[in-house]
């Protein structure tokens, strides 16, 4: 499964941090857990309610940390974010019609308002300065390049970067192509390490979006 292959990269590098950017209730933090990964991850959420069922199911692990309710982005500000009826949709960015007629639940149902930070501004008030052994895991539904703009710093510290990558965008605005993703990633000395298909279009066979992760690739040389 992914969820194994995640743990079992992660452990298998000895990537002592995750970052889990778009953490919804924090299921990806508690998959880890199951196949025994054995660092910290730390989950970002900004859905109020997707928020508190986060810091209930990270109370099963003390190596789960919670951040501060907020989203991930390229500047430092409040913004609005559109939550859909299923949640694992909500984005700061607005979901297409076409695609809301597909999958109905993924509806914008209301708008909340929270801080925005740049991944610069806020990665040392999670982990220490000196380490680099850490994995960004992007999941915020189309606002992935604003997420990476804001981190032109900290990628100096990432041993590995999971995106979520799409191949037919269901968000305005996504600004963030899969060659402009693989693209990035080798300009930045990564290189593709693991894919998994991730939504799909049910009547066509279409895959939406797969996630892609990527290793620093002089870590793979050592």
């Amino acid at each position: 499964s992914e969820q194994m292959r995640d743990a079992a990269i992660l452990n298998d590098l000895g990537i002592e941090y995750v970052l889990d950017v778009g953490a919804n209730t924090g299921q990806f933090a508690e998959s880890l857990y199951d196949f025994k990964y054995k660092g910290t991850v730390i989950s970002f959420e900004p859905v109020l309610k997707c928020y508190s069922s986060l810091e209930k199911r990270a109370k099963k692990n003390k190596n789960h940390i919670v951040a501060e309710r907020c989203a991930v982005g390229d500047v430092d500000q409040q913004i609005q974010i559109n939550v859909s009826d299923d949640s694992v949709f909500s984005s700061v960015l607005k979901i297409k019609d076409d695609h809301t007629k597909l999958r109905p639940k993924s509806r914008i149902v209301r708008q909340e308002t929270v801080n925005l930070y740049r991944l610069d501004t806020i990665i040392d008030d999670y982990i220490p300065k000196n380490s680099n052994s850490v994995m960004l895991k992007i999941d915020t539904q189309g606002f992935e390049k604003q997420v990476l703009s804001g981190a032109e710093n900290s990628i100096e510290r990432l041993a590995g970067i999971k995106i979520e990558i799409p191949l037919e965008t269901i968000y305005n605005d996504t600004s963030f192509s899969f060659f402009e993703i693989v693209e990035y990633m080798k300009q930045k000395g990564f290189v593709p390490y693991n894919f998994n298909t991730e939504g799909v279009n049910l009547k066509t066979g279409r895959v939406f979006t797969i996630d892609g992760t990527f290793i620093k690739k002089s870590l793979l040389e050592k």
